[in-house]
C-alpha cells in the first residue's frame, strides 16, 4: 500500500521530466525538501565592516595557503532534491512486436558555488542536473547512457555523451586557499570529507509493447552549505553557498513508459492495449502493413505529447 501511495504521488510530479506541468518531485529519504531556495548574493566586508571587493578579498585567499578559513553556519544548511531531468533519448518500440529493453543510465553531479567557482573550480555541461535543477554555467558535468536490445536488429544500440571546458567567466581551478578552507571546515563540521563530483548508476530491464516508448529521467540528492570565507587580516565574505553532492542520500532514477504519438512511428499502432493486430475475418479486408520494423530514439521533450499521462511509473535506486 505504502509502494503504491508513493507512485500516485509521483505521477504528476514526473511530467516536470518532459517539459509539460511544472510540478515538484516528492522527495526521497533522507532529503529535508526540494529545491536549495535562493542563491543570496555574496558581499565583502572589511575588517571594520565597510564594503569591499569580493574579488579582492578572493585575491588575497589565493596569496598563501593558510590566508583564509571557512566558517560554516549549519543553521543555513540543508539537504535537498532537484527537479527531475531527462537523460538520453526515449526509446521507441516501432514494431509490431514486444522489444526487451536494457538500459544502463549515469548520472554524474557536480559542485557549484556564488563566489564565480573559486571554491568548486567548476563548469558545466549541457544536459546535466545541476544544483537548482536547470542547466547551470558553474558546474563540471557529464551525462551519458548506454542503451541496448538482445536482437540488435529489432532496436537501437548507442552511448550518449556531453561534455563542455571551462564557461566563459568561470574558474577553471578555483583558489586554493579558498578551496582548502571550505574542504576543510566541511570535514570538521560534519565529520566526512567533502564529495566535489558524484556519479550514480542504474540498470533497468523491461519490454516496451509495440509504439511504445521508454523515457528516462533522474532527481539529483544534493546538499548546500552556507557560510564566510574570512582572511586573517579581518576581510571577509559573508552570504557564500555551496551546493554539493549529498553525502547522506541518494539521487532518485525515474522510467516511464508512454504510448507514441501518431506518426512518430511510419506504421500502424496495434490494437487494443498494444496488442498485435488480430487476423481479419472472412470477407474483411486486411490491416494495413505495419511499415519498417525498427525502432527510433527521439529526445524525451519531443517525444512525447504535450498533457500526455504515462502509463507506468518505475522509481530505481541508485548506486555509486
Amino acid at each position: 500500500m505504502l509502494a503504491s501511495h508513493r507512485r500516485a504521488a509521483l505521477l504528476p510530479a514526473l511530467s516536470v521530466l518532459l517539459g509539460l506541468a511544472a510540478v515538484s518531485l516528492a522527495p526521497p529519504a533522507g532529503a529535508a525538501e526540494e529545491g536549495p531556495g535562493e542563491t543570496p548574493v555574496p558581499r565583502a566586508l572589511t575588517a571594520d565592516g565597510r564594503p569591499a571587493e569580493v574579488g579582492d578579498v578572493l585575491k588575497y585567499c589565493g596569496t598563501k595557503r593558510d590566508a583564509c578559513t571557512f566558517a560554516i553556519d549549519r543553521k543555513l544548511g540543508r539537504e535537498y532534491v532537484t527537479t527531475v531531468k531527462s537523460l538520453g533519448n526515449a526509446v521507441i518500440n516501432c514494431t509490431q512486436s514486444d522489444m526487451a529493453v536494457e538500459r544502463t543510465v549515469t548520472l554524474r553531479t557536480g559542485t557549484t558555488d556564488n563566489i564565480g567557482g573559486e571554491i568548486s573550480g567548476q563548469i558545466t555541461a549541457e544536459g546535466t542536473v545541476g544544483a537548482t535543477g536547470t542547466v547551470s554555467t558553474n558546474l563540471t558535468g557529464e551525462v551519458s547512457s548506454e542503451n541496448k536490445t538482445p536482437d540488435l536488429s529489432k532496436g537501437p544500440t548507442s552511448t550518449n555523451t556531453a561534455k563542455t571546458s571551462v564557461a566563459g567567466g568561470a574558474t577553471a581551478s578555483g583558489s586554493l586557499s579558498a578551496r582548502l578552507a571550505f574542504q576543510a571546515a566541511f570535514k570538521a563540521t560534519y565529520s566526512k570529507s567533502w564529495t566535489v563530483e558524484t556519479t550514480e548508476v542504474t540498470a533497468y530491464k523491461t519490454t516496451v509493447k509495440p509504439h511504445d516508448m521508454l523515457v528516462f529521467g533522474a532527481s539529483a540528492a544534493m546538499r548546500r552549505v552556507a557560510g564566510s570565507l574570512v582572511a586573517d587580516t579581518g576581510q571577509r565574505i559573508i552570504g557564500i553557498v555551496v551546493d554539493s553532492p549529498s553525502t547522506v542520500t541518494s539521487s532518485t532514477f525515474i522510467a516511464q513508459t508512454y504510448a507514441a504519438a501518431g506518426g512518430v512511428c511510419g506504421g500502424t499502432r496495434p490494437t487494443g492495449n498494444t496488442a498485435p493486430t488480430p487476423a481479419p475475418g472472412p470477407g474483411v479486408p486486411p490491416a494495413p502493413g505495419p511499415g519498417p520494423v525498427s525502432a527510433a530514439e527521439v529526445p524525451a521533450a519531443r517525444a512525447v505529447p504535450p498533457g500526455a499521462e504515462p502509463k507506468s511509473v518505475v522509481v530505481l535506486p541508485a548506486a555509486h
